[in-house]
């Protein structure tokens, strides 16, 4: 629909190669225009190959490190300053063989009541198997799961679901107006869980469009297995957790999380791979999660 502004929001970290690979499949298939902005997190500036092949990209440097959500909501704030309609979060390590756009904003056209919707995702690897064909929650064993049958759900059709992956998000500015910014004391991982259970605390519905799809090369930018993935992969769960599970679906999670995983992180990181510092990073990251939150430091939005 002629009007509709939507703006892609792509958060950097040191990623410039998977960025302009990001654009550049953007800008081939996607036919709508589109506004990108590329929010810097990078400890140095980290955008010299982005501004000399995309000098139309706005390109934010919040001065250091704010983790995802942060960079998100730094790009979400100038979008809804520049007033778009609809608001694209992409990780730099996706790409788009098709134009995946127009059916997601085709659903949120169709209903007013959808806040929030997302693709299927496909391993950018050979075998190109389905990252994330939909999601739900596991209350009882830590939150929230992807759904990676090879068939992604249900075609043709717009599934409303209780979890999406924040690699690819589309937001309604109306939904996000309401709601708030991401919560950055997550910094990175589970923020997008969060997210999404604030959207459908506030009654917006969630969606998911298996006939939309994109790549993603999973975890490329903080790497699978890194002390950085393990420490707040441990911390956040907990913390989602705490905020979001019943009392007694809690319980059955932490006494999986101690008895489980803790031992199983011992003998699968410290015995199996001889990495002592990932058992260090799970262990401080399971010690943080039982602290209490600090406060919310991201206020709702005034545009």
């Amino acid at each position: 629909m002629a009007g509709e502004y939507i703006i892609a929001i792509i958060v950097n970290f040191h990623s410039q190669a998977l960025v302009c690979s990001c654009i550049d499949s953007l800008k081939e298939k996607v036919l709508r225009p589109l506004g990108l902005v590329v929010v810097d997190n990078s400890t140095l500036p980290d955008t010299i190959c982005i501004e000399s092949r995309f000098p139309d990209v706005v390109i934010l440097r919040p001065g250091s490190n704010l983790g995802f959500a942060g960079g998100c909501n730094v790009g979400i704030r100038y979008a809804l300053g520049q007033g778009a309609d609809y608001i694209l979060l992409l990780n730099p390590d996706t790409r788009t063989e098709h134009d995946f756009v127009e059916p997601l904003i085709s659903a949120l056209r169709k209903n007013d009541t959808l806040g929030m919707i997302g693709p299927r995702i496909i391993e950018d690897s050979g075998e190109g198997k389905t990252w994330f064909g939909g999601g739900g929650m596991n209350w009882w064993l830590g939150g929230p799961r992807h759904r990676v049958s090879d068939t992604g759900g249900k075609r043709g059709a717009v599934e409303t679901v209780s979890f999406l992956s924040g690699c690819a998000m589309l937001i309604r500015d109306r939904a996000v107006k309401e709601v708030g910014p991401m919560d950055e004391r997550y910094f990175l991982y589970f923020e997008d869980g969060d997210y999404v259970q604030r959207f459908l605390k506030s009654g917006w519905q969630v969606g998911y469009v298996a006939d939309s799809h994109l790549r993603h090369l999973p975890s490329s930018t903080t790497g699978f297995g890194s002390k950085t993935y393990v420490y707040y992969f441990s911390r956040n769960r907990i913390w989602f957790m705490k905020q979001w599970a019943k009392p007694y679906h809690f319980l059955v999670f932490m006494a999986y999380n101690t008895l489980i995983k803790l031992p199983g992180a011992v003998l699968v990181f410290g015995v199996w791979q001889k990495r002592m510092d990932l058992v260090r990073a799970f262990f401080y990251g399971f010690l943080d999660g039982l602290k209490t939150m600090p406060a919310r430091q991201n206020r709702r939005w005034h545009v």
